[in-house]
């Protein structure tokens, strides 16, 4: 279906595709100034460089590898290396930015080869057919998406100075060479932290499951907490004898030995549930506060400690044994929760962030799903839609 006023274009009709080139010999992983040029490989930016291939705003195709089919705009000098396709003509009758727009709605990567080393190539790209409006709707479309993406890069640089302001946070408080104000005495808090080790803190258990109720089973997966089984492997994957999987309840936290190193370690929040007899599970003394730990957690140096003190090399493995050696400094009970409520602060934060990030990328699809088909047109002089 073509809508009134638009035509069905064949790219190769109004453009047309160059490789890059082999990587500069003086990639830098930074920019600076004797590097400005950033060095695009199929997908991003893999670095910087003192020479530039492309001075011109161009169209850039992944064109090998993972990555084969991704689509961006370039509007600034720089270098494209042969992992790459890129505009080297474009019709004057189209617009650059809109085309991106259009050619990510259509997916360059279906037209990948079947077989070996994923690619695409120029010719089933010369191929494609689109249906397209006249320019100046184009341009106005690319506006319109322009907008929504500047909000969108907005808001995902907020989000990632808030972790480095989170993390820097961290470093701080949970280190002790940053006080906060003992609320009762109006003055920062004071005394010596506990240097103490996890095995001080903390019960290991292995309560198994001998009830007959049909009681909810979960994992833990990698940075993402506990989960619901039926719900995130869309079944549940516990074995039939589920006398053999321990219970956790509200408070309690639990780890994988082989994948704590990558984030496979949360705390359970809710009623009851059962878990794989494979999980390392344990409870804090009253002397902790469980979300200072939970921030303690998070640290680089506990994750630094998770390999330090695990065994293995390629995959670590840490058990409980290993696990309750590592330190961890613990100042009083009230200190504690102040440096988890502010810490809890800055993750409701990042978490609205990254809500108002997810909204913004719906609403900018169901968007372009209108305008990029058509089923909802814009007034050229007038900068409205109807």
């Amino acid at each position: 279906m073509v809508p009134n006023g638009w035509s069905l274009v064949k790219l190769g009709d109004v453009l047309t595709l160059g490789s890059g080139d082999t990587k500069p010999t003086d990639l830098q992983k930074e920019f600076s100034d004797d590097s400005p040029y950033p060095v695009y490989g199929g997908n991003n930016i893999m670095g910087y460089s003192s020479q530039k291939n492309s001075s011109d705003s161009v169209i850039l195709i992944g064109r090998v590898g993972e990555y084969c089919g991704v689509t961006r705009y370039i509007n600034k000098a720089c270098w494209i290396t042969d992992n790459a396709l890129y505009t080297k003509t474009v019709s004057s009758e189209i617009d650059k930015e809109y085309l991106v727009s259009k050619l990510k709605k259509f997916d360059l990567s279906r037209l990948r080869n079947k077989g070996g080393q994923p690619l695409v190539s120029q010719k089933p790209i010369y191929a494609v057919k689109l249906p397209l409006p006249p320019l100046p709707e184009q341009q106005k479309i690319a506006k319109i998406l322009s907008t929504w993406d500047k909000a969108i890069s907005t808001t995902e640089k907020l989000i990632a100075t808030s972790k480095q302001q989170k993390k820097s946070l961290m470093q701080q408080l949970l280190t002790g060479k940053k006080r906060l104000l003992n609320p009762e005495t109006g003055k920062a808090f004071e005394g010596k932290w506990e240097d103490l080790r996890v095995g001080e803190i903390t019960i290991k258990f292995s309560n198994k499951n001998k009830s007959s109720e049909n009681i909810r089973v979960y994992s833990v997966t990698n940075n993402s907490g506990f989960v619901k089984q039926d719900e995130h492997f869309s079944k549940e994957v516990a074995s039939e004898n589920r006398s053999t999987y321990k219970i956790v309840e509200n408070g309690d936290f639990a780890y994988n030995p082989a994948r704590i190193n990558v984030g496979s370690i949360a705390r359970f929040n809710g009623d009851i549930g059962i878990i794989s007899s494979l999980y390392v599970c344990f409870k804090l003394k009253p002397k902790v506060h469980s979300e200072f730990f939970f921030q303690w957690l998070s640290t680089e140096k506990t994750k630094f400690d998770y390999c330090r003190y695990g065994e293995g090399s390629v995959r670590v493995y840490l058990w409980y044994e290993q696990f309750s050696k590592i330190s961890v400094l613990l100042p009083s009970m009230e200190e504690q929760q102040k440096i988890a409520s502010v810490l809890t602060a800055a993750d409701k934060e990042i978490e609205l962030l990254e809500s108002k990030l997810a909204h913004l990328k719906q609403e900018k699809k169901a968007l372009m799903q209108q305008l990029l088909t058509g089923k909802r047109r814009v007034k050229v002089d007038l900068m409205e839609t109807v």
